[in-house]
C-alpha cells in the first residue's frame, strides 16, 4: 500500500489548523530554535480504534506432566484423541473514547530565512502521553473449526463470527512526530508573518493487549495554518491542530502466544474450558480523530552587533560601535574580541545588518 493510502482521510466538520505565535529575533540574529514544550499550557485529545487481525491455532492447556487434569481439544463433532490444535482467524479490536493528555517534547524551527519568505520546520516530536500510560477496551472476534473439549467437556460449533470480550489493554506509548524536514512560504502581515502548509509526520504508539507491547505507526499529514510574531525576548510557539486519519498496512510482527484464554462451556455451565491462544499478526487498520494545543518556549541567542537589544541590527548600533571606536577591551563592540573595535567589527555589523 503506498503512503498516498495512508494520508489523513479529511472531513469538511473536521477543520485542521495548525497556529504559530513566536516571539523570535529576526535575520541578523543567532536565533535559537530548540523550541521545549511546556506541558501545563499544552494539551492532547484523541478517540480511536484499531482493528489487528491474526491467525492461528487454540488448543487445551493439557499437560501430560504439568498439567494431567487440564483441558484437551480435538476438531469435530466425532473422532479422535489426544490434546489437538484448532486453527482459528480472529481480530483484536483495540478502542478508546475521548482522553486528554499534557504532552511533552521538542520542535526545532528554522527562522533564519523568514525575511527572505520562507521558515522550516526542521523537526518535532510530542510524546502525547509524556510517560504516563493509558487503558484501552479490547475486544476479540473469533472464527474457528468446529472442536469439543474434554476436562470440562464442551462442543463449540464453528464456521461464525463469536465475541470474546477480554480485558482491558495498555497504551504505553504514543510520539506525534516528523517525517522530513519541511520548507514553508512566509507572507508578511500586520503583526508578523503568515503562511499556509502540510507538514508530514508518523503518530507511533505501543499496545499491550495481552500479547506484550506491539509497535505500529501510522503516517499523518498535519494541514498547518499559522502566523509567525516577531518579539523581543523568548521565542513561543503555539501550535494547535484538529485531524482525522485513517489508514492500512502490513505488519512484520513474530509469532504470539501461547496466551491463556478461557471459554465457558456450552451449554452454559459453572466450568470454563482452559484453552492456550497462538497466532500470527499480518496487518491492522487505525482510525483517530485527534485535537492538539501545543505551547513551547525556547531561549533567544541574541546577534553580537545588536547592542541596544532592540530587536534589530541599524544605524543605532553602527553608531554605538563608532563611538567606542578603537582600543576597548571587554566592550560589546568588540564582536571579535581582539581587544580593538575597528573594521573587522565593522565588516561583522554589516554582516548581521537588518536596516
Amino acid at each position: 500500500m503506498s503512503v498516498e493510502n495512508l494520508m489523513p482521510v479529511m472531513t469538511p466538520a473536521s477543520r485542521c489548523s495548525l497556529f504559530l505565535a513566536l516571539t523570535i529575533p529576526i535575520a541578523g540574529w543567532a536565533v535559537a530554535d530548540d523550541f521545549t514544550v511546556e506541558s501545563k499550557e499544552s494539551s492532547f485529545n484523541q478517540t480511536y480504534s484499531i482493528s489487528i487481525p491474526f491467525a492461528g491455532t487454540l488448543i487445551g492447556d493439557y499437560d501430560e506432566k504439568s498439567n494431567p487434569e487440564g483441558t484437551q481439544t480435538r476438531p469435530g463433532l466425532f473422532g479422535g484423541s489426544g490434546n489437538n490444535p484448532i486453527d482459528y482467524s480472529a481480530t483484536f479490536q483495540l478502542s478508546s473514547a475521548g482522553q486528554e493528555f499534557q504532552p511533552s517534547g521538542l520542535i526545532d524551527a528554522d527562522l533564519s530565512a523568514i525575511q527572505n519568505g520562507s521558515l522550516t520546520i526542521d523537526a518535532f516530536q510530542i510524546d502525547v502521553l509524556a510517560g504516563a500510560t493509558t487503558t484501552v477496551s479490547v475486544d476479540l472476534v473469533m472464527i474457528y473449526q468446529t472442536f469439543r473439549t474434554y476436562s470440562p467437556f464442551s462442543l463449540y460449533p464453528g464456521g461464525f463470527e463469536i465475541p470474546i470480550p477480554l480485558q482491558e489493554g495498555t497504551v504505553t506509548q504514543m510520539v506525534l512526530s516528523s517525517a522530513v524536514p519541511t520548507a514553508i512560504g512566509v507572507k508578511e502581515s500586520r503583526d508578523g508573518f503568515t503562511f499556509i502548509a502540510n507538514l508530514p509526520g508518523v503518530l507511533s504508539w505501543e499496545a499491550d493487549f495481552g500479547t506484550g507491547p506491539v509497535p505500529f505507526e501510522l503516517p499523518v499529514l498535519l494541514p498547518v495554518e499559522g502566523e509567525v510574531i516577531i518579539g523581543a525576548e523568548q521565542s513561543r510557539l503555539e501550535m494547535s491542530s484538529v485531524f482525522s486519519a485513517s489508514g492500512e498496512q502490513p505488519a512484520d510482527f513474530p509469532p504470539f502466544g501461547p496466551i491463556p484464554l478461557s471459554l465457558p462451556t456450552l451449554p452454559p455451565g459453572e466450568q470454563l474450558a482452559n484453552l492456550l491462544l497462538s497466532g500470527t499478526i499480518e496487518s491492522f487498520a487505525s482510525d483517530l480523530d485527534l485535537s492538539m494545543l501545543i505551547v513551547a518556549f525556547a531561549d533567544l541567542a541574541w546577534s553580537p552587533a545588536d547592542f541596544n537589544h532592540d530587536g534589530a541590527v541599524n544605524g543605532a548600533d553602527l553608531g554605538l560601535l563608532i563611538g567606542a571606536w578603537g582600543l576597548c577591551e571587554g566592550c560589546p563592540e568588540d564582536i571579535n574580541d581582539d581587544g580593538l573595535v575597528n573594521g573587522a567589527d565593522l565588516g561583522l555589523l554589516f554582516g548581521d545588518w537588518t536596516g
